[in-house]
């Protein structure tokens, strides 16, 4: 076969086809133009919907959880759009999608019953954000560990504690969360005096102990300690109950400046301890 006879066939194949590839051709410039002009649509819309809180001065852990909400929208809407782009254009092409969507739904389906903990994790997760159960730097208490959270991923939350233990829980395990850092915790420490203590002198000295405290740790302290009245009353010694509120992740340094002030100041006053 010369190189006449191959530029006829070619020729006559293009004859007969041409109108249908530049047809399908079209087509297939037309669908990535629409998922190109959709795509930046919705992701434009969404940014604009997610980062206007950011604007009116969100705290850090807020945009934090916003930034990661907007980049789990961002990955959906390229994964769905994308899906039924590359779906249109195999059509296009002339190719039946039939079987390719059954042989997909079984291998979807057999994935899916391997993967089932997996996407537990993940809607946990996107919910979590969705909801702002807790975000980073959040002191929260989930099952049986306490501390803050250094990382909030879509399948896993990590926690610190206060002793440097780290806590890795998947998200689809999370029944319940006790969140610590919305608001402050009220806490308390009871002071034992000896029963012939002036009390009304050891609650002045107690009361201006806890204004002091709360001025010198504003960021750890959010209600002054006050005295709240006698938790116990003694033939040998009486109970005052010393009571504030603190940030959560901070209640154990606090208590223990805290007991080692009210020792200072009630023996600089003569205030004896029971």
């Amino acid at each position: 076969m010369d190189v006449s006879q191959i530029v006829d066939i070619l020729f006559t194949w293009w004859s007969k086809h041409s109108e249908d590839i530049i047809s399908s051709s079209l087509k297939i410039a037309a669908i990535i133009i629409a998922y190109v002009i959709i795509r930046a649509l919705v992701l434009q819309l969404a940014s604009k919907l997610l980062t206007a809180p950011l604007m009116n001065g969100m705290g850090d852990m807020r945009a934090a959880r916003v930034r990661a909400l907007h980049s789990v929208i961002k990955s959906g809407v390229n994964f769905v759009l994308g899906f039924i782009a590359i779906i249109m254009v195999i059509q296009t092409c002339g190719f039946d999608i039939v079987p390719l969507l059954t042989t997909a739904s079984v291998a979807g389906l057999a994935i899916g019953f391997g993967a089932q903990k997996l996407v537990k994790d993940v809607i946990s997760g996107f919910y979590i954000l969705i909801e702002d159960q807790y975000g980073v730097g959040d002191y929260v208490t989930i099952g049986i560990a306490s501390g803050v959270v250094e990382e909030l991923g879509m399948r896993t939350t990590r926690l610190k504690d206060n002793s440097g233990k780290l806590f890795i829980i998947a998200n689809g395990d999370i029944n319940q969360v006790y969140n610590h850092s919305r608001g402050h915790l009220w806490v308390w420490t009871d002071v034992p005096l000896s029963a012939v203590a002036d009390l009304d002198k050891a609650k002045t000295v107690l009361n201006a102990l806890g204004q002091a405290i709360a001025e010198e740790m504003p960021e750890k302290v959010k209600m002054p300690f006050k005295c709240e009245g006698l938790s116990t009353i003694g033939c040998e010694k009486i109970t005052i109950r010393f009571a504030g509120g603190v940030v959560a992740r901070y209640q154990d340094e606090v208590l223990l400046k805290l007991n080692e002030r009210i020792r200072d100041e009630l023996a600089k006053n003569d205030i004896g301890l029971g």
